[in-house]
């Protein structure tokens, strides 16, 4: 059995052990409502400044530039021709193989006369006898003893006789065949003792100098380019030799939408034959533009391509550009000021108007 003065000091011990509980709680909760010394001067101290990105720059200036057009092209002889025969007759000699360079005029080979000679002669006697005739009436007439008839008629036997001399000496001079122009024969169709009628194919003759190079250009291509330019032709050996763009087809070709073109090359010695494959190059000028290298570039959320630059307040900003010439090692783009500080390194860790700490990258200067 509990006794009073035990109860009495129970109670004193709760007492005592909920003031303590009670002290313990209002101490805890002034801690979570009222921060200490240390926090307050935490949160008193003032945010530090981001640092301020630094990015590699280059210095360029706008140049003369010059994107270049490449496609693959065919060296062709300049005129090819097929001398036929105008006359008929034997083969009766070659004077020139095929694979001989010729001059205009130059007998190549020769028909049998015959009476073809004679004919010629007494074609040139006739005509000669008309003219005395003729000469003849017209005196007799001016002194009244011939009539006007007669010298018609005199005058009409001469230019009868005349025409068959002509005809005469045509046929005459179709006995030597001849080269129509300074050229090489290509092809030999005839020997000696063959037969031959007008029209009868016996050479075909090829015009080397100048050579044309002919190829084809996109519709995007040909509106870069135009006549009377210098181009620069690679052939298959490796020699290089410059030509002028002398033509330029107005009509693309219906099935592949490309656009004939010729460029004519020098061949003074034909030392270049025809059919040779070449890389064409044809420059075209561009006007001011930036030489840069390809790792600059980059893309804005748009997917423009573009560089980013840094202004004279040192902030970065990103300017879409156009590429009009491109290489392994640079390129040629349009769109940037003439003058401009472009970002070689960090660009792609800055946004526009972002202030940046520009250092000029080793080697500075334009490309």
């Amino acid at each position: 059995m509990i006794t009073k003065p035990a109860l009495k000091n129970m109670k004193s011990s709760y007492k005592i052990a909920l003031i303590v509980t009670l002290v313990a709680f209002l101490w805890i909760l002034s801690g979570i409502l009222l921060p200490s010394a240390d926090t307050v001067e935490e949160s008193e101290a003032p945010t530090a400044e981001a640092p301020v990105p630094q990015v590699r720059i280059r210095n360029s200036v706008a140049q003369d530039a010059e994107s270049t057009v490449i496609l693959t092209g065919r060296t062709q002889a300049n005129r090819t021709v097929e001398i036929r025969a105008e006359t008929e007759g034997k083969i009766t000699a070659i004077l020139s193989e095929k694979g001989t360079p010729v001059q205009e005029s130059q007998p190549i080979a020769t028909i049998e006369e015959r009476d073809r000679m004679a004919r010629a002669s007494e074609a040139a006697e006739r005509v000669r006898q008309k003219e005395i005739e003729y000469k003849a009436a017209q005196t007799l007439e001016s002194k009244g003893l011939n009539a006007k008839v007669r010298v018609a008629q005199a005058r009409a036997e001469l230019e009868s006789a005349r025409a068959a001399l002509k005809e005469a000496e045509v046929t005459r001079d179709n006995l030597t065949i001849k080269a129509p122009f300074a050229g090489i024969l290509n092809e030999q169709h005839i020997e000696v003792g063959d037969y031959v009628t007008p029209g009868a194919l016996v050479y075909t003759i090829v015009d080397l100098n100048p050579l044309k190079l002919t190829g084809f250009v996109s519709e995007q291509q040909r509106s870069r380019i135009k006549t009377g330019i210098p181009v620069v032709a690679t052939l298959i050996g490796g020699e290089t030799v410059e030509g002028t763009l002398t033509y330029i087809a107005p009509a693309a070709n219906l099935e592949a939408r490309t656009f004939p073109i010729e460029i004519t090359l020098p061949n003074p010695e034909n030392e270049r034959a025809d059919g040779l494959t070449a890389e064409i190059k044809i420059p075209r000028p561009e006007g001011k533009a930036h030489k840069i290298s390809p790792s600059i570039l980059s893309l804005n959320d748009e997917g423009v391509v573009g560089v980013k630059i840094v202004d004279q307040d040192d902030l970065a900003y990103f300017v879409p550009v156009s590429i009009i010439a491109d290489t392994a090692t640079f390129m040629w783009v349009k769109g940037l000021p003439d003058e401009a500080r472009l970002i070689t390194v960090g660009q792609d860790f800055v946004v526009d108007g972002q202030k940046v700490k520009p250092v000029p990258a080793e080697g500075e200067g334009l490309l």
